[in-house]
């Protein structure tokens, strides 16, 4: 082997024996080195199989040329393509997030399905070590916390060789072998944050000692010793009740330190949207009042202290709703609160209405509202409720009404 590239990528890629691989094609350098590399040294590093996958984004002019760039390349070389469309834009507008996150999702969610399809191992990707140190000065200026600047996410299913690998060495390796590459030219444009600091402050760093690379990474090492420690301190449970929609009992988090309540509720928040601090300082505040209280955060989710419990969810969970059950049905499903109502006996001969809260509801002459309050009911639980309705009367209702003939089925994991 002739580079320190190629010394280092098969130090990494040892665990790659006997395995199948994804590698994501952008069609930049870093992506292609990596797929001439496995190329030429597949019997040499042991990997099963390999194949490549890119993914156009639509967002840049060019965006098609790259594709079919990645696609001819693919086919002078001999390896398997395959190639997914995504819209970023249409998914900024729908849930009100950043391109750059929009685009990774959608990236991620395309890579994943390829992954299961193939019944592959690994999915590989061409971050490298500039790009790490990129990755912990965006969290410094966006102010996340030291526990949180250790760099990517950590999955076991993605796999990351050039990680120990800097720019430079990527680069004398496509050049040595005079590898063909796509430029991205939005890689010059300093509006992205990404491209500020690779262009200023990395460039800065590296001519003024670049040993500080070190130093940051011994602080990326740090801070991943710390979120270990408070993985294993912080030991308070949630329960997942669907995949968006997720709970934790209130008096179990009262007893936390203050803390490790920050830690508990930025780790929540980052499976579901782009935790930042501002969010965390907004939660702990509404956690703290007595009264029930609920906000909006990105995604689409929201957030609600209750009387017992905290919930992060949907709002489709709290989408209006109104079914109708004919005479002879014995069951109506309500598919987005993962509900199936049973009717057995004299209520399957009748014509109902199957239905969700409205205001000035009434139940056997009181209100709805006071009867949940009484019992102690939590807000999302109250708006989540079947009704069940009879010529414009309430005759049965979830949480209050005893299961006889009218019962509720969990669909998998219903709320």
């Amino acid at each position: 082997m002739n580079t320190l590239y190629e010394k280092k990528l098969f130090e990494s890629c040892q665990i790659l024996k006997d395995r199948n691989v994804i590698i994501a094609l952008s069609g930049g350098k870093d992506s292609v080195s990596l797929l001439h590399f496995f190329k030429e040294n597949q019997s040499v590093i042991g990997v099963n199989s390999f194949v490549a996958c890119h993914i156009n984004h639509h967002i840049r002019e060019n965006s098609d040329a790259d594709a079919m760039f990645c696609k001819k390349l693919c086919e002078e070389w001999g390896v398997k393509f395959y190639l997914f469309d995504i819209y970023v834009y249409d998914y900024v507008k729908n849930y009100n997030m950043s391109i750059e996150e929009a685009g990774r999702i959608l990236r991620y969610e395309k890579l994943y399905f390829l992954l299961k399809e193939l019944n592959y191992d690994f999915i590989l990707t061409a971050h490298h070590k500039d790009d790490l140190i990129e990755n912990f000065f965006i969290r410094v200026f966006r102010g996340t916390p030291i526990y949180n600047l250790s760099g990517f996410n950590i999955d076991e299913k993605i796999f990351r060789p050039l990680i120990d690998i800097e720019r430079e060495e990527i680069e004398y390796y496509v050049n040595f072998f005079k590898i063909p590459f796509v430029e991205d030219i939005t890689n010059r444009d300093e509006r992205y944050l990404r491209n500020w600091i690779r262009n200023r402050i990395l460039k800065e760093i590296k001519s003024y000692n670049k040993g500080f690379y070190n130093n940051i990474e011994r602080l990326i090492n740090e801070s991943k010793e710390l979120k270990n420690y408070l993985d294993k301190k912080v030991s308070l449970d949630y329960e997942i009740t669907n995949f968006n929609f997720v709970s934790f009992e209130l008096e179990k988090f009262n007893k936390l330190e203050n803390y490790e309540k920050r830690y508990f509720l930025m780790n929540l928040l980052l499976r579901y949207i782009k935790a930042e601090k501002k969010y965390v300082d907004e939660l702990i505040k509404i956690i703290q009042k007595k009264t029930s209280k609920r906000i909006n955060l990105p995604n689409n989710f929201l957030f609600e202290k209750s009387i017992s419990r905290c919930y992060l969810f949907k709002n489709e969970y709290l989408k209006s709703f109104e079914i109708v059950k004919d005479y002879g049905e014995t069951e109506i499903v309500v598919k987005h609160l993962g509900k199936i109502v049973t009717f057995d006996n004299d209520m399957i001969n009748k014509k109902l209405i199957v239905r969700n809260r409205r205001k000035g509801d009434k139940f056997k002459g009181k209100k709805l509202k006071d009867i949940f309050i009484d019992k102690k009911i939590d807000l999302i639980i109250r708006d989540t409720a079947i009704l069940v309705e009879e010529n414009g009367n309430i005759i049965w209702a979830e949480h209050i009404s005893k299961e006889g003939p009218i019962k509720i089925k969990k669909i998998g994991r219903g709320l």
